[in-house]
């Protein structure tokens, strides 16, 4: 049985596939987004969960460790960058959270549940600071009684396509 096949029967028993892309990393763009999104929705996903990788804890230092170890010296230096620089960091996670669900709207019903940190949400202020307060409050849109899911309005870009988000920084 090939890998589709197997999703193709786990669809038809009516089995709901729920993604976590989470942490996503640098160098990660629009088009490693759009890849990303397009294998889900070949999966048949009722909802993905979003967060962008943030640079406290053991589990960034071992990402970091990994990188260099494996010889990715882009993406070493580009979370290195983000553990000296918190700025640094708050832009990087603005424009992933921007950007994935940017792509997301290419995608007839694709919701992505994005998940910003809560020191995100500190480092920032006004509108900006609201608008990633309602990601994180609102309710993921998965439903477990058959009702259609509702479109989230707090689970939407933060600048329209083409937009940058410094602008809201």
């Amino acid at each position: 049985m090939t890998r589709w096949q197997a999703v193709d029967e786990l669809q038809q028993a009516g089995v709901s596939v729920f993604v976590s892309m989470s942490t996503t990393y640098p160098p990660m763009g629009e088009d490693d987004f759009h890849e990303l999104l397009s294998y889900f929705r070949a999966l048949g996903e009722v909802v993905v969960f979003h967060e962008p990788i943030n640079p406290r804890g053991q589990n960034f230092q071992q990402c970091l460790s990994a990188a260099k170890e494996a010889g990715y010296d882009d993406v070493a230096e580009e979370l290195q960058q983000m553990q000296d620089s918190h700025q640094y960091w708050v832009e990087y996670a603005l424009e992933q959270l921007n950007t994935v669900q940017q792509v997301a709207t290419r995608f007839d019903g694709l919701e992505v549940h994005s998940w910003p940190d809560d020191e995100l949400v500190r480092s920032t202020s006004g509108q900006l600071r609201s608008k990633l307060k309602a990601m994180q409050e609102a309710v993921s849109p998965e439903s477990f009684s058959g009702r259609a899911l509702d479109s989230s309005p707090e689970q939407s870009e933060l600048a329209r396509d083409g937009e940058s988000v410094e602008h809201l920084i």
